[in-house]
């Protein structure tokens, strides 16, 4: 049991932190000064400079508006990286090795002088080595698992300079007295786990890792929530966390809505369900509650509900580079040299807005026949996000109150978020309630137009719910 819990979002694009005070508190998200700004959203990018004697890291805003160059290196939805899964070790996937085998290597050998024989001695001796590591459970890390390797390292100095960050947000917050470093952390993470416990995943494990390194103390029960199970909670109690009588209030901490009504009277109403859906930078992420025939009576609502979640590695990160590909080489070349901000730029003004953006040396970009090739790709990209929507909604069966919720950076842009909910929509699906941003009222039923605190916070919010404890059930 934790009274108090800051619950952290570690996003491809930016990182999110929220922190429940007391038990009873609505959580609030760190560094909240301008919802239309979303200052609470810390850039996940990291830059390593190597010009000097010694590699020095940047972080946050800073890092995301530093470009590539010689000895600077800069680390975006480095994520996916964490998460990736490295099977059995392929000699051709380690550089060092497919480069002992290669004819550049023979050809290197003979303009040196190394005879085809001594080459051959040298390459024998390597592959005994690799035999004799192998006879002691020890593979040498191929590409994957090389670069899964410096992503957590990338993200302990991550996780660090994060607790820096927070810990001297938290000093501004009213709560005199309270030591916010002894305060526990819960991580979200993509829901890959396929059914089992999300904790199992390799990515899982090393994310845990890093924070710990990095000085977080974990959550003592409940160190990890799926992303998309804390994203529901999140948008749809708002953050709030109402107790009665020292018990968690879960009518009350929804607020009102399908979920209420389900609750006040369920014997006349099919039961309540909640459909989230979240378009990320690296991940979209899939969620569906839906209440027990005995969740009413159920004192702990994490078992009140039952869920089931799935990611998929389908992101904003991926329709970029998809853009990239069909706009003229030069071009592409120049948008994949610019730095976070800037890309960022160019999704809002080019796949949200359809307006150009502007290079000094290049002219615009994202206009004319390039912003028809663009669209086409947005379509596209959109048939298939529909596609994964439907899959995953196919095997519910009919349900009651529903409510759909939309989040991430991808239902920003109108082309993504209407192929999401005309797909959500097919086979007769209805829902009593649709959240999520830029959306318009329709006759007869209501709409929750989310701000960025929701459509962004979302997780980290919910995450850091009183709803994670059951000791409070």
């Amino acid at each position: 049991m934790a009274e108090r819990v800051f619950c952290i979002d570690f996003g491809s694009g930016f990182t999110k932190v929220a922190l429940r005070p007391d038990p009873g508190a609505t959580a609030r998200l760190i560094n909240d000064r301008d919802v239309e700004t979303a200052d609470f959203c810390f850039p996940s990018v990291v830059v390593v400079d190597r010009a000097g004697p010694k590699p020095v890291l940047e972080f946050g805003k800073k890092a995301a508006g530093r470009t590539a160059s010689n000895g600077i290196e800069v680390h975006a939805n480095w994520k996916k990286r964490l998460f990736l899964n490295p099977g059995p070790d392929d000699p051709t996937a380690n550089p060092l090795e497919a480069f002992l085998r290669s004819d550049d290597l023979a050809a290197l050998a003979t303009q040196h002088g190394v005879t085809a024989t001594q080459l051959g001695h040298l390459r024998a001796v390597v592959a005994s080595a690799r035999e004799m590591l192998a006879g002691v459970g020890i593979q040498p890390a191929g590409r994957h698992a090389q670069q899964q390797q410096f992503a957590a390292s990338l993200a302990a100095h991550f996780f660090a300079w994060l607790r820096k960050e927070v810990m001297k947000e938290c000093e501004r917050l009213p709560h005199a007295g309270l030591r916010y470093d002894g305060i526990p952390a819960r991580l979200t993470v993509p829901a890959f786990a396929h059914g089992a416990d999300v904790t199992t995943h390799p990515g899982c494990r090393l994310l845990t890792a890093a924070a710990e390194k990095a000085g977080w103390p974990l959550h003592p029960t409940r160190p990890v929530v799926s992303e998309p199970y804390a994203n529901a909670v999140g948008v749809l109690t708002k953050g709030v966390n109402l107790l009665k009588k020292d018990k968690y209030d879960l009518g009350g901490s929804f607020g009102k809505g399908p979920l209420v009504t389900a609750l006040k009277d369920p014997d006349h109403y099919a039961p309540y369900r909640a459909v989230v859906i979240d378009v990320g930078a690296f991940t979209t992420d899939f969620a569906v509650l839906t209440m027990r025939p005995d969740g009413p009576g159920e004192s702990d609502p994490d078992r009140a509900f039952a869920v089931r979640e799935h990611s998929v590695a389908l992101g904003m990160s991926d329709l970029d580079e998809r853009v990239f590909r069909v706009l003229p080489a030069e071009k592409a070349a120049w948008l994949r040299a610019r730095s976070a901000d800037e890309v960022d730029g160019f999704r809002e003004s080019v796949y949200t807005e359809g307006k150009p953006v502007r290079s000094a040396a290049l002219g615009p970009i994202g206009a004319g026949a390039e912003l028809e090739a663009i669209r086409g790709v947005v379509a596209d990209f959109g048939a298939g996000l529909a596609a994964e929507v439907r899959q995953f909604l196919s095997s519910l069966g009919p349900g009651g109150s529903a409510e759909l919720v939309l989040t991430g950076g991808g239902m920003f842009v109108p082309a993504l978020r209407e192929a999401v909910l005309s797909a959500a929509a097919a086979d007769g699906r209805e829902f009593a309630k649709v959240h999520g941003p830029g959306l318009k009222k329709q006759t007869g039923k209501p709409v929750d137009k989310l701000d960025p605190r929701f459509t962004r916070g979302g997780s980290a919010l919910g995450g850091a719910g009183l709803y994670f404890e059951p000791e409070y059930a």
